[in-house]
């Protein structure tokens, strides 16, 4: 994505971002847990609601979007400050923690299930674990029990097209079975990727495969 290119209120972007030098980003369990509490503290902050998230060793995926005077791009500016001071003080880390600013796609209404199960699926895809659901730093278990982790308070999105007002189930109702689904068919999986290769630039694919 164009950095140059605003960032539009009630339109989902895949936002992601990985080491430098595809270093790790997170030593421990509490680097991730933090990184996890703040993001979700500058999204009320910056009225940003996170839809789906998986953060992995080296590298994180978040598919978000900001409401009307809202700012992703200040929450995601103070969320690198955040982890880089924490990470460079913790473990006496000099120079930059992240690979260059933060990247973002903006992702079509139809293709929100997509790029959700891709991120969901990365522990799974990297062999961290087996089952998405086991993964603690997604929020795709919180998603499947329509926790109040997985979504805003008063969650309500508007139709970047009609500006339809949009409910939370409206949009989930189902995600579960269709993450599973292609969890579980081969020929459901390789469709998937495909559709995300696709979507993703050729500079970006990299991050289909980080470990």
């Amino acid at each position: 994505m164009n950095r140059n290119e605003p960032i539009q209120d009630n339109l989902s972007y895949h936002v992601y971002n990985r080491g430098n030098d595809r270093a790790q980003i997170f030593g421990d369990e509490s680097d991730y847990l933090n990184f996890i509490e703040k993001m979700h503290s500058l999204a009320e902050r910056c009225s940003v609601f996170v839809n789906a998230y998986a953060l992995m060793p080296n590298h994180y995926h978040l598919l978000a979007s900001q409401n009307g005077g809202g700012s992703l791009s200040k929450m995601m500016g103070a969320l690198a400050t955040s982890a880089a001071k924490r990470y460079n003080l913790k473990y006496g880390h000099i120079g930059h923690l992240f690979q260059g600013p933060f990247r973002y796609k903006p992702v079509a209404d139809e293709s929100l299930w997509y790029l959700a199960c891709y991120i969901h699926l990365n522990p799974v895809r990297a062999g961290f674990v087996k089952d998405p659901k086991e993964w603690p730093f997604s929020n795709f278990a919180a998603l499947c029990k329509r926790s109040p982790s997985s979504r805003a308070k008063g969650y309500l999105q508007l139709n970047a097209k009609t500006s339809a007002k949009v409910t939370f189930d409206s949009v989930w109702e189902g995600y579960e079975k269709y993450v599973y689904d292609v969890l579980n068919d081969e020929q459901m999986e390789r469709e998937l990727w495909v559709k995300v290769k696709g979507y993703l630039e050729a500079k970006d694919e990299g991050f289909l495969l980080l470990r």
